[in-house]
């Protein structure tokens, strides 16, 4: 847990005049990183809503998914977002917030009115929407290990998956065996 992102009542934040501010430096216990999570986090009640920004960096270590090589990956977060702050999002209420709630911005996360806003889960959730769906460590990736070459290749008294029988069968025929 990063000291200082204890979950905040909504009703703490509403009652301040100004944007809450949290400096952020420490490790997440769900994202382990090879340094600090370092930024910033703002959020300013507005009534219905919950604007919420941030400003962070960190650097993760991940394994590619072709040559499973280890990398390090920066991920910079800069975002805004709008939360609803309510059970669910009329069109009336959004149309006088001055939103228009078919846009592909609008607003999808809400939060109880009555709840807390937890800066740290927001952080976490910033940074994973970060992190790409396949790792590839790069341009120059030499892909998947090439399986080593030995002396003693599969005869045909080798066991070999059921599965495989038929290319065996054709390397055999066309003797590359």
């Amino acid at each position: 847990m990063i000291p200082g992102l204890e979950p905040v009542p909504l009703r703490d934040l509403q009652t301040l005049a100004i944007a809450r501010v949290w400096a952020v430096e420490g490790q997440l216990d769900d994202l382990p990183t090879l340094t600090p999570v370092r930024g910033e986090v703002q959020a300013e009640h507005r009534g219905n809503m919950l604007e919420v920004s941030g400003s962070l960096s960190t650097i993760i270590s991940l394994c590619c998914d072709r040559c499973l090589g280890q990398f390090n990956q920066q991920l910079n977060v800069q975002t805004e977002e709008l939360i609803w702050l309510g059970d669910g999002q009329s069109v009336e209420a959004l149309s006088g917030a001055g939103l228009d709630c078919k846009s592909p911005d609008g607003l999808i996360e809400s939060l109880d009115p009555r709840g807390s806003f937890e800066p740290e889960r927001w952080v976490f959730e910033q940074l994973s929407l970060q992190l790409s769906v396949v790792n590839r460590c790069g341009d120059a990736c030499p892909g998947p290990p090439k399986p080593a070459k030995s002396t003693a290749t599969a005869t045909a008294s080798d066991p070999v998956d059921p599965r495989w029988k038929s290319l065996q069968q054709l390397r055999e025929t066309n003797g590359n065996a």
